[in-house]
């Protein structure tokens, strides 16, 4: 209760904006697999100590099944409060314990759990849109603030083989399809019609894990 009214009292607060520095929130770009559930982390880059945040986030077409608060200020173990599962999820938080206080600098806050279809073309891009977006520093001034939306990247596997495990038998099919697809798409996992560097990339990052 007294995390909740605090928060509806910086909410309501008659503090000017454009005091107290500057604040960036931003939704990642992110890259996942089709049919992975992928955490797109929220970041927010401040000039103060963060007080209290508050938005909706709008991943195009999907929707949020679940937020993390994985950032360093629920480190003693609380969370926000939101409104997920949903295609426009709500997130609010306020920070009123001392263990919340962390430096001015770029600091993740929660992480938006987001399942991508099996379905989807490779190459697509999925838009995740920022709205009624608030900020509060740890003071209560109200610094200017700017929001930036993010995407998510959709790729297929990089488990060429599908044994479960990307490896150099992988590499070893990818570059045996090297060039302009001419037959199984498989090893174009990122849509553009050419095996090349930039599938070679995405196998590499995807290294040592399920795809």
């Amino acid at each position: 209760m007294l995390q909740a009214t605090l928060l509806a009292g910086l909410l309501l607060s008659p503090t000017a904006a454009g005091s107290g520095g500057g604040a960036i929130l931003k939704v990642s770009n992110v890259n996942a697999t089709r049919g992975q559930t992928v955490s797109v982390p929220v970041r927010a880059e401040t000039m103060d100590i963060i007080g209290a945040f508050g938005f909706n986030a709008m991943p195009l077409g999907l929707e949020v099944d679940d937020v993390l608060y994985d950032g360093p200020i629920f480190s003693n173990g609380w969370n926000g409060w939101d409104s997920a599962p949903s295609p426009n999820v709500r997130v609010d938080a306020a920070c009123i314990f001392t263990e919340d206080q962390i430096a001015p600098g770029d600091h993740p806050l929660v992480g938006l759990m987001i399942d991508v279809p099996a379905n989807l073309e490779p190459g697509t891009v999925i838009p995740i849109t920022l709205s009624k977006v608030s900020f509060f520093n740890y003071d209560f001034s109200v610094p200017t603030l700017e929001a930036l939306d993010g995407s998510i990247t959709v790729f297929r596997t990089s488990d060429l083989n599908g044994n479960g495990i990307v490896e150099p038998g992988d590499l070893g099919l990818m570059l045996a399809d090297w060039g302009p697809v001419t037959k199984s798409p498989a090893a174009d996992v990122n849509g553009d019609g050419v095996v090349n560097g930039a599938d070679i990339g995405r196998l590499l990052d995807r290294w040592g894990t399920e795809g």
